[in-house]
């Protein structure tokens, strides 16, 4: 129940922290390009990558620590970051062909996924 609350406060965190960056970010870029979701979720892949390498080495037996900062305050931040050291984790333990796969997979059913959403959207709002 602990881990729960941990992952909850800080997934509140990491919302709250995303769109309050999104505003700040798209003050500044008027085009069209989704410069604050990109800048997002770079930030959040180098935030996970470098957490899950320092955390457990200087806090080894704290994983609520580890779960608040990493699938909480990051996940309400970006789940893209998950997917990113999910990738690398693959590709550094040898099996890059799963690296790529999921890499062309995530990709192809993420965006697959928005698309159909829409069309569901539109249907059930032209209905």
């Amino acid at each position: 129940m602990l881990n729960a609350l941990a992952v909850g406060s800080g997934g509140f965190i990491g919302a709250v922290l995303r769109y309050l960056m999104t505003i700040l970010i798209n003050r500044v870029n008027t085009g069209s390009f989704p410069v604050a979701t990109l800048v997002i979720n770079i930030l959040g892949s180098f935030l996970i990558g470098l957490l899950t390498q320092v955390v457990p080495s200087l806090y080894p037996n704290n994983k609520k620590l580890l779960l608040f900062l990493t699938t909480g305050i990051l996940g309400g931040f970006t789940t893209f970051s998950t997917f990113s050291l999910d990738t690398v984790n693959l590709y550094q333990n040898g099996n890059t062909a799963f690296a790529i796969l999921n890499v062309v997979l995530s990709v192809v059913f993420c965006l697959t996924g928005v698309i159909l959403g829409k069309i569901l959207a539109k249907v059930i709002v032209n209905s």
